[in-house]
């Protein structure tokens, strides 16, 4: 029976902060401790989620009204939903919450279908020229409601017919490692009995974790999204070289681009991470995440590596998904958005990748000496020394990703701007009709700054062409 307050499993554990951090020092592929790297991806998974919400409010409020803009913020919840694969593990809860986490379970089974869905449904605000037909104005006014309330229908079908959540989409459990004793699994309803064993490692314990089982639907909405990512690549593809070729469709090209490169690194990032559960299944015979209660010896690293690295790679996806979109949906509408999103996604990459590094670091640290922590060492203090060439080349590399974009405003800024610099003076004069024109335009100093330097630069740039 579910409490009102948050209980930790076990008594033994102690002040949750010197808990968290312990586990965090104590990570071991070989010995299967990772459960600090669990609670870690926990974490980074909330901060994904509300990067994402966020990025669906902004494209709610650019353009409230506008059937792509609010099919892009429900896709953008529906994702940040599914990178909170295992909120329950954020906190080591007792098995009271158990029940919860089965209808959790089926809210991220309903996105993963619903993100399916309207991943090959762009096709509707970017149709390749086969596909016109879903421009049609019925079915993209509709397409944000209509698809989440077919995947419900769908999903509560699929729920009825099983008899039970934990029979559509797998069993739930609860698994505690005693200080003394042996392990205890606790089963969700209609939870099919599994093995599970402990660390032996007495100075590891106590420690609890829950885990979900897969079924065949579920392994098939975990595994299928990056084939619909790929589709929907090609579809944008087309449609990215169909507005290229079509006079004043130039923004409707970016968008195109920005989707079909959103849609492509979720293909490529989440399909070798997807490779690696096929590898998974061959090598286990079954993919299910109950199995990682019994893997013991050699495999078991092996298992934890393929495991983990799913893990990030929603995560990772779900923010560079979020970010490519809402550059498409924003870059005409809000002022200044595409240098913003840039300057998050790069020190989003740079966190990440810091991160993941220092992790490596402090596991490889850690099976050759013994001694984890110098990892984090070596690998940290060049991070911190080398940030700025290291962000820098980030940058390059999002800058080609999300190529500048000015709103209509910003544009006949520049038109007057370039008018007035023709001759390479700018008088008193000018400086004041460009002051008032900034004003009515809505554009603020810094703004007005970073506009003329853009035109200054790309003056030398294209100097040094010629």
């Amino acid at each position: 029976m579910l409490t009102n307050e948050p209980v930790m499993a076990l008594d033994g554990m102690g002040p949750l902060l010197p808990y968290y951090w312990e586990k965090f020092f104590q990570i071991n592929f070989q010995t299967g401790e990772t459960l600090g790297l669990t609670y870690f991806i926990c974490f980074l998974s909330i901060l994904t989620l509300i990067v994402l919400c966020f990025l669906a409010a902004l494209i709610l409020k650019a353009r409230s009204h506008a059937p792509e803009n609010r099919f892009m913020a429900i896709l953008l919840l529906a994702e940040g939903y599914r990178v909170m694969a295992s909120w329950y593990n954020t906190y080591p809860f007792s098995a009271d919450m158990l029940p919860l986490m089965e209808y959790y379970r089926i809210g991220w089974y309903f996105c993963s279908l619903l993100c399916l869905l309207m991943y090959v449904s762009t096709v509707s605000f970017y149709p390749p020229k086969r596909l016109d037909f879903m421009a049609n104005e019925k079915i993209r006014k509709n397409l944000w409601w209509a698809l989440p309330l077919i995947t419900a229908v769908i999903i509560g079908a699929l729920v009825s017919s099983s008899g039970s959540a934990a029979s559509a989409f797998g069993g739930n459990y609860h698994i505690e490692c005693p200080i003394e004793g042996d392990v205890v699994v606790t089963y969700g309803p209609d939870s099919a009995p599994i093995e599970a064993s402990c660390i032996e490692n007495q100075e590891y314990l106590p420690y609890s974790w829950f885990v979900p089982g897969s079924s065949s639907a579920g392994k098939l909405l975990l595994l299928a999204p990056p084939l619909s990512a790929i589709a929907a690549a090609f579809l944008m593809r087309g449609a990215w070289n169909r507005f290229e070729n079509e006079e004043e469709m130039d923004d409707e090209a970016h968008e195109a681009r920005a989707l079909f490169i959103g849609f492509t690194g979720k293909a490529v990032i989440k399909g070798l991470m997807v490779f690696s559960m096929v590898f998974m299944t061959a090598k286990f015979g079954d993919f299910n995440l109950a199995d990682l209660a019994s893997i013991e010896g050699d495999l078991l690293p092996i298992y934890l590596y393929c495991l983990y690295g799913f893990m990030f790679s929603i995560l990772l996806t779900g923010m560079f998904e979020g970010f490519m979109f809402s550059y498409a949906i924003l870059k005409n509408d809000i002022l200044g958005i595409d240098e913003q999103l840039r300057r998050s996604m790069s020190w989003g990459v740079f966190v990440f990748v810091g991160a993941l590094a220092i992790l490596i670091g402090t596991e490889f640290m850690e099976s050759l000496t013994g001694w984890g922590w110098a990892g984090g060492v070596v690998i940290g203090v060049p991070l911190m020394v080398m940030r700025k060439p290291i962000y820098n080349t980030i940058n390059i590399i999002v800058i080609i990703l999300m190529p500048e974009a000015f709103t209509k405003e910003e544009k006949s800024y520049l038109e007057a701007y370039t008018m007035v610099m023709d001759d390479g003076i700018l008088t008193e004069n000018e400086r004041k009709l460009l002051t008032l024109q900034a004003k009515n335009l809505g554009l603020d100093e810094a703004r007005v700054e970073y506009l003329e330097t853009w035109y200054a630069e790309s003056l030398e740039s294209s100097d040094e062409e010629e």
